[in-house]
This record gives C-alpha cells, sequence and structure tokens, in this order.
C-alpha cells in the first residue's frame, strides 16, 4: 500500500509566501497593510546598520511574526572573478567620483563602487565578516537562532571563494536575485543555495494565476513573490499587490501561508518520513 504523504498542513499541496529585501521601515509596513490581513506570510531580508531611532524593540513590534533573512551589513558586493579593479588615490565625492573607478572607505577592505548608484565594494576577507557582522547584529535584536538564511544584495555575484565559503556559515537557504516566473514549474527549490523568487511586482497576478491552474500532480509545490516593498512603490504597482492578496489569500484549503525557511522545514519533515508495513 502506497501513502500519500506530500501534503502541507490544512492538506494542501501549494505553499504561498514572499521575500523582500532591504528593510525599508516604512514600506515594509505599507506592505504589511496589504499581506496581513490576507494571511500571507513570509521572509524580510534586512541589512544593517540597524536604524538606532526605531530601536531593537521597535523592529521586533515591526517584524513579529515574520521570518528575517541576512542581506548582507552594508548591502556589499564583493569584488568579483577575473574583474580588474582601478583605485582613485582621491577622496571620495558622489558628485565628482570617476564611475570607472573604485574609492577606499574608512574602513580597511571596503570600496564605493559605481553600480546603480554608489555601493559598497568588499574583497573576500571584509565581505564574509560584513556576512557575518549582519547575522551578529540582526540575532541581537531578533534572537539567536533566527537568521536561517542569506540573500545576495544584487544577486548572485561572480566569487567562487566568497561562496564556496557562504555554504560553510550553515544558512538554511542561500537565494539569488531573479524573478524565474514559471521556469521550475513551481516545484520547491532543488538547489537552496541557488534558489529564487517566482514573481516580482510587474508580475505578480499573471504568475499567480499560472501556479493556480498548475495541475495536482502528488508533490509540494512553491510559490514565492518579492523583492522589494519601494518596487510597488517606485512602480505604483500596489493595485497589483492588493489584487492577488484579495485572489490568492485567506485561502488555507488551497494554499499554506508561511515563511520560506518553515517551508523548507516542512519540505525536510516529510522527505524524512518512513513508511513501513506491518502484518497485524
Amino acid at each position: 500500500m502506497k501513502l500519500d504523504v506530500n501534503f502541507f498542513p490544512g492538506w494542501v499541496r501549494k505553499s504561498v509566501t514572499f521575500t523582500i529585501d532591504d528593510g525599508n521601515l516604512t514600506l515594509d509596513r505599507k506592505f504589511m497593510g496589504y499581506v496581513k490581513p490576507a494571511g500571507i506570510k513570509g521572509t524580510f531580508n534586512l541589512t544593517t546598520p540597524l536604524s538606532r531611532s526605531f530601536g531593537a524593540d521597535g523592529y521586533r513590534r515591526q517584524y513579529e511574526g515574520y521570518e528575517i533573512d541576512n542581506h548582507c551589513r552594508y548591502h556589499a558586493y564583493p569584488f568579483h572573478d577575473g574583474e580588474e579593479y582601478t583605485l582613485s588615490n582621491d577622496p571620495f565625492d558622489p558628485d565628482s567620483a570617476d564611475p570607472k573607478l573604485i574609492y577606499k572607505t574608512d574602513e580597511e577592505g571596503i570600496y564605493r563602487i559605481r553600480t546603480y548608484g554608489w555601493c559598497y565594494l568588499a574583497d573576500d576577507k571584509r565581505y564574509l565578516a560584513c556576512v557575518d557582522k549582519c547575522t551578529e547584529e540582526l540575532e541581537a535584536v531578533f534572537g539567536k537562532g533566527a537568521i536561517r538564511g542569506y540573500v545576495w544584495p544584487c544577486g548572485p555575484q561572480n566569487n567562487r571563494t566568497v561562496v564556496e565559503q557562504l555554504k560553510t556559515r550553515g544558512f538554511q537557504s542561500i537565494r539569488a536575485t531573479g524573478c524565474v516566473k514559471d521556469s521550475t514549474g513551481f516545484s520547491m527549490p532543488a538547489d537552496r543555495n541557488t534558489w529564487s523568487y517566482n514573481a516580482k511586482d510587474d508580475c505578480l497576478n499573471e504568475v499567480a494565476r499560472l501556479y493556480e491552474k498548475q495541475p495536482d500532480d502528488g508533490t509540494l509545490k512553491f510559490f514565492c513573490f518579492g523583492v522589494h516593498a519601494h518596487d510597488f512603490e517606485n512602480h505604483g504597482t500596489w493595485g497589483e499587490l492588493a489584487s492577488f492578496c484579495e485572489t490568492y489569500g485567506n485561502r488555507p484549503d488551497t494554499y499554506w501561508y508561511a515563511g520560506i525557511h518553515e517551508i523548507f522545514d516542512y519540505e525536510d519533515a516529510v522527505k524524512s518520513i518512513i513508511i513501513s508495513e506491518t502484518e497485524i
């Protein structure tokens, strides 16, 4: 006799979650105003230093009931393998700095680089120190062991040493950046060190409709959307989020709403089930 154990709580096959980067306090609150009444849970990915004026208690109150992941101190880039960098000897001035050069900061091993704006760049040692410091600072607010995942700032980075070292940090998952839409068939991420989200603000309902139509093939399914609260603000897509929450929220008979690590934990638990036949 074959027993079917591939169910989330509520005897459903499909999960719904989100991954939101950067920790914009005001816009994260606005985002929560849509997802919380719909019962949709997920993970916020924070950088540090955290706002001192908001305080640890303020962060705990704001993000209560949600998971928190490491998004790297200073939202830094690592040096990329095979890329040449030219260091300027001039003091950094954002108004006059040459975008083709990198500039020293007050911290050894951390530089300024021009990408979508002036961002931080770190050598391997300092980058990993930024990762570790971010975990330390976030755990000081949210509790020891609360930070279970890492999320690349600005997408996965071409640095083999850093990638391999991140895998030794004990993170349950390492998330990339990039909308995969339905290319995975909405299956559970096969590699938790390289997974990414299914939909972003401008295709949220388009991809959700594909997800809802996904037939029951007896496997657990995964739908995760992201990637910044400010995307909805900057692109004027709050209506897209409102429509999604109205259509796909508050349906526990169809979807399991949980944080990313809660979903991964449940998948692990299902995989660990051992079924044996005994005669009575």
